[in-house]
């Protein structure tokens, strides 16, 4: 392992701790000073690290590394007063055992629930938390909040601002159900983001090391889940729905690193003890005392993991957890995913007339998607025309090579389909 590999397996590890430390050193009104500060011990380990060889403690080093470079900000500010005191090592972490090894300690719990706070809007609070949790670059964050990266950059710059004078600690009791949300939402959306980086690395090995993000995703899910302060029904129900969904990874890329729709995958190569794990939580899940959406999204996981292939999925109760799951969430996503649902589940011009309303709506980023499901459902209707037009316009306006190299085999798949049944039909009787 070379010094660039050894620092990423660091940072996708550490990146977390290390900052939350280093807010707490600094004060929560430094948490932009305090990114910066270990991007910078970053690059200083890229130029060291070849040199001088990997530290003993790497963990620690850049720790040590990004406080002195915070400290040298401040007094190159101005800002003396607001010195810490001297504290240059970096506390002591049980050592990760395991894929979800690691406890999240109560620093890097209060840095998460420090940015989901309710002070700020919503998609604030996610896109600074996904900021400071995941250290994900702000063009990978706009995309979410529909904001440009330029409007982005001055929105946490707000928030961060706003969030001066509170406290780094994990909120309790009335405090914590108004940051809970946002809290999960973040963690969904980490996990999100790995996969679609997966599935777009453009080799397995490239996609195994994009999906670190979801298999941190899951852990810290799994943390919120365990810890005292924050254990829910709710945390649980995450937990199910993002360790259901993470079994699945291991048979959605290809050995060409391209994306395997759902239809497609290897069920001999989902992860069986993921499955049984998310299972233990999504039973913990019930001591909540009414459902979440999470619990409706991991009851629509669980129906695909206990499916014995595709075909014999259990459409139906799908369509009724999505149906529930619109009560409580009528945005573009879960209709999208009911509409789907509907056209699999026998009822394709049910799921027409939802994908035809949804379309001159939908956000941007689920354009090509509606599109395909819409093709989908005009597939299922007999309209193969329709279909492959469909098709043709999700592929132009996919959000990446990938999902346009996937749109392009489906496209070709049944305009060759139709091809043999045309020739089918054309042969002369007796041939």
């Amino acid at each position: 392992m070379n010094a660039g590999q050894a620092l990423a397996a660091v940072l996708a590890r550490e990146r977390r701790r290390v900052v939350a430390h280093l807010a707490r050193s600094l004060g929560l009104p430094q948490l932009g000073l305090a990114e910066d500060a270990v991007q910078a011990a970053a690059l200083r380990a890229l130029e060291r690290w070849p040199l001088d060889g990997l530290p003993a403690n790497p963990a620690g080093w850049l720790y040590r590394v990004a406080r002195h470079e915070a400290i040298d900000s401040l007094r190159h500010d101005g800002r003396a007063e607001a010195l810490p005191d001297d504290e240059s090592q970096l506390p002591v972490h049980p050592a990760p055992a395991g894929r979800f090894g690691g406890e999240l300690d109560d620093d890097e719990l209060a840095l998460v629930f420090a940015a989901c706070h309710p002070l700020l809007p919503p998609a604030t609070q996610v896109a600074l938390a996904l900021r400071t949790l995941a250290g994900l670059e702000l063009k990978a964050i706009a995309p979410l909040v529909f904001a440009n990266e330029a409007a982005l950059a001055q929105r946490l710059a707000r928030a961060r601002e706003m969030l001066a004078g509170q406290p780094l600690r994990v909120p309790a009791g009335h405090e914590l159900p108004a940051r809970r949300e946002a809290v999960a939402t973040t963690l969904a959306l980490m996990f999100h983001l790995g996969m679609r980086a997966g599935g777009r690395a453009g080799s397995t090995e490239g996609a195994h090391d994009a999906m670190t993000t979801c298999w941190e995703a899951i852990h810290l899910a799994r943390a919120l889940a365990a810890h005292p302060a924050t254990a829910h029904g709710d945390a649980d129900a995450l937990a199910a729905l993002l360790l259901l969904h993470g079994a699945r990874l291991s048979g959605s890329i290809d050995d060409a690193g391209d994306i395997v729709p759902l239809p497609g995958q290897p069920r001999d190569r989902w992860d069986a003890g993921m499955i049984r794990m998310g299972f233990v939580h999504l039973q913990a899940s019930q001591r909540a005392a009414q459902s979440s959406r999470w619990h409706l999204l991991a009851g629509i996981a669980a129906e695909h993991a206990i499916a014995p292939d595709h075909d014999r999925t259990d459409w139906a109760a799908i369509v009724r957890y999505y149906d529930a799951l619109l009560a409580l969430d009528p945005s573009a996503a879960p209709r999208l995913g009911h509409a789907i649902a509907l056209a699999e589940a026998g009822e394709p011009a049910a799921a027409h007339s939802r994908l035809e309303a949804l379309l001159p709506e939908v956000p941007t980023a689920l354009r090509a998607h509606t599109l395909a499901a819409l093709a989908r459902a005009h597939e299922r209707l007999g309209d193969i025309g329709a279909s492959l037009d469909l098709l043709a316009q999700a592929e132009a306006c996919a959000p990446h090579p990938a999902d346009a190299r996937l749109l392009a085999r489906r496209r070709e798949a049944l305009a060759e389909g139709l091809r043999r049944s045309s020739r089918t039909r054309t042969r002369p009787a007796g041939r």
